[in-house]
């Protein structure tokens, strides 16, 4: 099989299983990250790598995820369209949690600032004025004065210092106003593979130059008589694009906002089965033969996956992992006894992987084995 797996990139959402026509892989907790296992019936389509939203599989050279990425060009669904009035300020690089945006930017000092030169080798006294208050160190003297015109910058100080006027420069651009396009030019470069369709970047986009098209539509469905609220919040810890968040007013509600691409991380991860999402593909792309939700994952861990809680003697029973997880604040997964972490069951855990993660001191390691 030619499918590559990146699992420093994975979510472990398992929206990849959820498309796969063959039952083919599943997506296990192994300690901080994930691992692919796959049994043996990969047909290599390629669904899983078009579904991934966060760039963390890919296959190579499989005909149906061709047709796919051609339908999606037919119906011009870039995920990220990126319109002329960006100013390639590059806020939206530095928001984009996946890193699937980079903003190449060049600036033309040519164009910039231009001017003229002249030197006037007999007037020169070899003071070094000129050397001392270069701003960008474009000067020097031996003999006679000598100007590196690619770092000079046509600030004309040098020739207003100069006792023997021995250096005339002249700014022309700083007497002109051009315009910002003429010198300073790039492009925006989005890697498909690792838009996760958040729409962050449209968000901080101080010129609405940005727009971002979701291939799925969906609905969220929360039990709010199973939700342990705002003392759990896995579900707002493991969503990768920041879009959910807790409410009340003056009763409890989880809302998701316009950030949500139905992965599927919360619904996976809840620990107390609270959540669920009915997807869809969007309405241009409905009639391609892709089966979304065909099984229920949280099943198919029941009855395939072995789960395992492991705490090392650094535990000393700070009680962080408590705080963010109601099934350990409960006694239900593991407890506290004597200042150190002590395992009761596996059964109910998640494997959502939150617990280890905040733990100051590494004790905890999470691991499934299918």
């Amino acid at each position: 099989m030619k499918q590559a797996f990146n699992p420093e990139l994975c979510k472990g959402c398992g929206l990849c299983e959820r498309v796969c026509p063959n039952n083919a892989i599943n997506i296990l907790r192994d300690g901080k990250s994930f691992i692919l296992v796959e049994n043996g019936d990969c047909s290599e389509c390629g669904l899983c790598s078009v579904f991934c939203f966060y760039g963390a599989l890919s296959i190579d050279d499989n005909a149906f995820s061709e047709i796919i990425r051609e339908e999606f060009e037919l119906n011009n669904l870039s995920k990220v369209v990126v319109d002329d009035n960006c100013t390639l300020c590059g806020l939206c690089m530095s928001a984009c949690p996946n890193n699937a945006i980079k903003v190449k930017r060049e600036i033309d000092l040519r164009k910039l600032r231009g001017g003229t030169i002249n030197i006037f080798v007999e007037r020169c006294i070899e003071c070094r004025l000129c050397v001392v208050y270069c701003p960008t160190k474009a000067i020097k003297v031996g003999g006679r004065p000598e100007i590196d015109e690619s770092k000079c910058v046509y600030c004309e100080i040098c020739s207003k210092i100069c006792p023997k006027d021995a250096l005339e420069v002249e700014c022309n651009s700083c007497r002109i106003r051009t315009s910002r396009k003429d010198f300073v030019r790039g492009e925006v470069v989005v890697e498909e593979s690792m838009c996760s369709q958040c729409g962050i970047c449209a968000e901080v986009c101080p010129e609405n130059a940005i727009s971002v098209v979701k291939i799925l539509k969906g609905v969220h469905k929360v039990d709010l008589d199973k939700c342990f609220g705002v003392d759990c919040q896995i579900c707002r810890e493991v969503c990768p694009n920041l879009a959910v968040e807790y409410r009340y007013l003056p009763e409890k509600e989880v809302v998701f906002n316009s950030r949500c691409n139905f992965c599927g991380a919360c619904e996976v991860f809840c620990p107390a089965n609270a959540i669920e999402i009915e997807r869809d593909m969007i309405d241009v792309l409905n009639e391609l033969p892709i089966p979304l939700d065909v099984r229920d994952r949280r099943k198919l861990r029941g009855e395939r996956v072995t789960k395992e809680i492991v705490i090392d003697e650094s535990c000393f029973g700070c009680g962080l992992c408590s705080s963010i997880c109601s099934l350990i604040k409960e006694g239900r997964t593991f407890q506290i006894v004597d200042g150190r972490g002590e395992v009761i069951s596996t059964e109910m855990c998640t494997m959502c992987g939150v617990c280890a993660e905040n733990c100051p001191v590494s004790a905890i390691s999470l691991k499934e084995i299918g």
